[in-house]
């Protein structure tokens, strides 16, 4: 094919994909999707999107101006938060954030329990730092995932990721030494603390002045509710029932309902084509967020050798689920600063040195 030619247009190369997604919105899979790509020559520019904003009749067509739960998304903007101070000289990635998060540095390990169920813990002898935070080895789980800490949650007479801010909602023990392990977890919100901490702004702030600004981005926040414009195009979530696979719209309680504070690792709200705004900026380099050296750290492995056993260990043992996605357990993987990363390349397409990551509500940027 030549370039320029009819069969380099984005509509032509994303056809089938189109197809396939337009037949599973006809099957009720799903009630829609966005899809927003590019690449580095600037030469791919893709936005499509297709469905309703909801499973229900009421549903508007979806755009790409649709505003989404970011979740888990979050985590990638609160790295380079992070990275950007460290970039600065504020602290380093092997500093201790002890001093500055005591709220964290008090918490024990859970190692069991005693014969009466009462939780079974010990003080911790390694140093928390930045990077045991971002590459998720700091031994802070999820009590959503991990069922001793959902068990120590009960056990104190708490719902399950609940409490309106970081330290009430994460405040339960580590699941091991830090820097032994691997554990997807809250790390990453209580990044979102230390960059509040050290650069006296919240993270909405924070990120407005450093992240989104510099982008020209207008359409990502921590509080869809205070942004009317942001809300009125919010999508509804949808869920899938169990037992009849059907796809109906999502009544429950979401990750971040009743919190007060900006949660970096789940927190932030937006649409897919200022999202990729942010992957552009650090696939082509043009140091608007990070400088060069910094990006190139970004998607270096970081996990130690028992730490990257874990990660592996739970990838190949757990079923796919909305916080771990879909991995190949033939491959081996390892984790950046920012996401995991794909160590060779794979029968799919994906490169060696990909970083990439998700949200619960079903979505992911690579």
């Amino acid at each position: 094919m030549t370039e320029g030619s009819d069969a380099n247009h984005p509509s032509a190369l994303f056809a089938e994909l189109e197809a396939s997604f337009e037949k599973a919105i006809e099957d009720g899979v799903f009630p829609g999707v966005v899809v927003a790509a590019t690449n580095k020559a600037g030469s791919l520019k893709y936005v499509k999107a297709l469905g309703k904003t909801s499973c229900n009749n009421m549903g508007e067509p979806l755009s790409s101006q649709s505003i989404m739960a970011y979740a888990s998304m979050t985590k990638l903007m609160t790295c380079i938060a992070a990275l950007q101070l460290v970039e600065r000289g504020i602290i380093s990635l092997d500093e201790d954030v002890g001093p500055l998060l005591p709220e964290l540095a008090q918490l024990k390990i859970l190692t069991g329990w005693d014969e009466d169920g009462k939780p079974l813990l010990r003080e911790r002898i390694n140093p928390i730092t930045l990077r045991h935070l971002l590459t998720h080895t700091a031994g802070t789980g999820y009590d959503m995932t991990n069922p001793d800490l959902a068990r120590f949650s009960a056990f104190q007479g708490r719902q399950i990721n609940s409490g309106e801010t970081v330290k009430e909602r994460f405040g339960y023990p580590l699941t091991y030494e830090p820097g032994t392990s691997f554990e997807y977890g809250t790390g990453i919100d209580w990044v979102g603390q230390l960059v509040e901490k050290l650069s006296g702004q919240d993270l909405e702030s924070y990120m407005r002045d450093n992240i989104w600004g510099p982008l020209g981005i207008q359409r990502i926040t921590f509080w869809p509710s205070a942004e009317p414009d942001i809300r009125k195009h919010q999508v509804h979530m949808a869920i899938r029932e169990p037992h009849s696979r059907r796809v109906t719209d999502f009544t429950g309680r979401f990750l971040t309902e009743g919190v007060t504070e900006c949660f970096g690792g789940q927190g932030a709200y937006g649409d897919m084509e200022s999202y990729l705004k942010i992957l552009y900026s650090l696939l082509v380099d043009d140091e608007k967020l990070l400088s060069q050296q910094t990006t190139a750290e970004l998607f270096k492995p970081q996990l130690g050798h028992s730490s990257k056993h874990h990660l592996n260990e739970h990838i190949r043992s757990h079923p796919p689920s909305s916080f771990i996605g879909i991995f190949d357990t033939e491959l081996e993987y390892d984790w950046g600063l920012g996401g995991i990363l794909t160590t060779q390349d794979t029968p799919s397409g994906r490169l060696k040195g990909t970083l990439s990551w998700s949200g619960k509500p079903n979505l992911f940027w690579v």
